[in-house]
Order: C-alpha cells, then structure tokens, then sequence
C-alpha cells in the first residue's frame, strides 16, 4: 500500500523558524487548488499501485482552505487511486484556524486525524516564533477538536527555544499531557539557512540554548512521554497504542509515495523525485503540461543509506538480517562493524537481529546514522 502527501504552500503568517516553502500571498490559492488535482491526474500511474493507505495534507497551513475544498482533493484521489477502507487521512491545521464553524464542516469530510501546530502554549514564545495563535486558543482548539469528535489528534511542541526554561517546557508538557491527545511530535528548534531565526543568530540577536539544557529537555520529554503511556517510536515523535503515525512510518519504513504540490517529495523504491519549489513556475508547468519536477534514480548505495537512516529513526530499529538479505553480506559485516563502538558505549542496544538507539543516541543519532553510511565510490 502508499501514501499520498499533498504541499500546501499557503500561510497567513510566517514563523520565523520554517524553512518549509510557502508563500504568505494567498493570491493564487484558487489557481492551486485546480493544479493539485491536475497534478494528481498527471502522475496517477506513477506508484504502480491504485491502494492508498494514507493521504496527508501538509504545509505551509493546509487550514487556510475550507474543508468542503480539502474535501474536494480527496475525492479527486479517489477517481485514480483506490482508498483503503481504514484509511489515515491527516490535516495539518493552525489552532486559530479551528474555530467551531471549521471543525463543524471539517466533521462532514473523511478526514480522520488532525495534527495541530502548538510549538507551545507560552504566549511570549509565540510571539518569538511569530505564530498567530495564544496558548489559550492553542488549549481551546484541542478541546474544541475533541467535542466536535476527533479521537485521532497530534500536536507539535518545539524545546530548545531560546528563553524557554525547564520550567516551562515541564509546563507546556503539562497541558499536553492534561488534553489527552493521542499523538505528540516533538522537535529541537533549529536555525536552517534563509529563516528569519537563523538571520537572528548571526546579528547576536537570539541567543541560541546551551546544548546541555536541550538536553535535559529532550530527556524530560521522552521520560514524561513514556509515564503518560506514550511509546517514543521514532526519535521526534510519541504516540499511544494504535496510533503511531501510518504516513510518517510509511515513509520510515521504505513504502512508495507521491507528493503532489510545489516542493513536495515523492518515492516509489526506485527513485526520488521532487517538485518545484515556486508556486508561479509550478501553476505555469502544470497548465503548459511541462517538466514540474526532477529525479534522481537510487544506486544500491543510495537505497542502503536510506535504510539505515530511516531505520535508525524508529523503535523497531535497524534489521540487520534485512540488510543482508536485501543488500548482501558486504553491507551486513559492514553494519557490524559500525555498530560495535555504539553498543559498548549503551548509544546503542541489540534486540534479536536489530540495533536500536537508546536514548543517549537519539541525542546524537545524526552523528550514529553518518558512520553507518557508505559513499558511492566504496
């Protein structure tokens, strides 16, 4: 089975921190909206599969158009792919965007969880970051989401804001914890080029926090998860039983997708693709019927890399007799090799015939997954 993603490219604001495209010009939403689905008619063959597990909007803020739109997107996926009766169907959405006439339209269409972009509940950090949002409309929108009958929930936290003491992280995770949601994707602020945070941090600007305290952050997150009945399955995100994310692990654990939108990524085990990242020339491509895209086919090196990294991101960790069955011998000694300096060290730990992180490694994981790869040349 696969997954479609759907990029909206759309915000009414712009937080300072992402890096993701999108435009603050909604000018074009319309225009969009009737390239999504030609898109989607363009590529319908090009998962080879008509069975959809998943079906994700992502962004960008998907909210910024109505349900009975979004809901228009799905219906055009059923006309060319075939929608698993238990399909997951996620829609990203800003807490202010949530309001009772949003939920109440949103209630009619077949979506089916919502993950909602919290980073904190803490007003002066939203201001910082330039979210639209309070953290009380950020609490009410939960509840909100709850009452119209949303069972299937996810919230983004962000820790290792500046100014952000553990004091209120403990505070953030509190309110988390007291919404019973089913879901929480957690992630160390970082300052990619060409945001207006990183801008921040070479004019001495912001201050960026002290390794050690992200740290303890980090801890208290993954401790506090797990004594609220959260399982920590991947390194940035917590869920209970029966809902783990199945288009995020679709895509950890090596299935076919296709990404529709400007910028959006797509897989199909045989190469990778991705779109334009400018809504004008993507609108233009799609209308003249030209190239939107690029791609790259994977070498078996390319393929192992991917293993390993999307592997070593996961609980169930890296299958070391699925690396020889699939890569071979040379790339199973290979992994043992690697492995052996990072389980002495209890960065790593060994199930049966998988390697895990622990929780020590997760905080390095990046530095662990780089000496797993190989080059192309080797």
């Amino acid at each position: 089975m696969s997954g479609i993603y759907f990029h909206i490219p759309f915000c009414k604001q712009l937080c300072h921190y992402c890096a993701f495209h999108k435009s603050i010009s909604l000018q074009a939403k319309d225009e969009m909206l009737d390239c999504l689905k030609q898109e989607l008619k363009l590529r319908k063959n090009y998962l080879g599969e008509p069975l959809i597990r998943t079906i994700y909007f992502g962004g960008g803020t998907p909210s910024v158009y109505q349900p009975k739109e979004i809901q228009s997107l799905i219906d055009e996926v059923a006309k060319y792919f075939k929608i698993h009766s238990n399909a997951e169907i996620t829609l990203e959405a800003n807490p202010d965007d949530l309001t009772k006439s949003y939920l109440q339209a949103l209630q009619k269409t077949s979506v089916n969880r919502l993950s909602v972009g919290i980073q904190s509940f803490h007003d002066e950090d939203l201001i910082l970051m330039n979210r639209r949002h309070t953290g009380k409309e950020a609490f009410d929108a939960i509840r909100r989401a709850q009452d119209f009958g949303f069972g299937n929930i996810s919230v983004d936290q962000i820790y290792g804001v500046p100014g952000l003491s553990m004091e209120k992280w403990k505070k953030n995770l509190d309110l988390v914890f007291e919404l019973d949601i089913q879901h929480i994707s957690s992630y160390h602020l970082m300052y990619d080029p060409n945001t207006i945070f990183s801008k921040k941090l070479e004019k001495g600007q912001l201050v960026e926090m002290d390794e050690e305290e992200s740290f303890k952050q980090f801890n208290y997150l993954i401790d506090s998860a797990k004594k609220h009945g959260f399982i920590h399955y991947e390194i940035s995100n917590f869920s209970k039983e029966g809902f783990i994310s199945k288009h995020n692990s679709s895509y950890w654990k090596q299935e076919k997708y296709l990404g529709i939108g400007p910028s959006a990524h797509s897989y199909n085990l045989k190469e990778r693709e991705w779109n334009i990242d400018n809504n004008y020339k993507y609108i233009k491509a799609i209308k003249e019927k030209t190239a939107f895209s690029e791609k790259e086919e994977l070498s078996e090196v390319d393929c192992f890399n991917d293993f390993v990294m999307t592997s070593l991101r996961t609980y169930w960790g890296l299958n070391l007799e699925l690396v020889r069955e699939n890569f071979g011998e040379k790339f199973y000694q290979h992994c043992l090799i690697e492995s052996k300096k990072y389980l002495r060290s209890a960065h790593l730990r060994q199930e049966g015939n998988s390697i895990i992180l622990n929780d020590k490694g997760v905080f390095i994981s990046n530095d662990i997954m780089s000496d797993f790869f190989l080059l192309k040349e080797e």
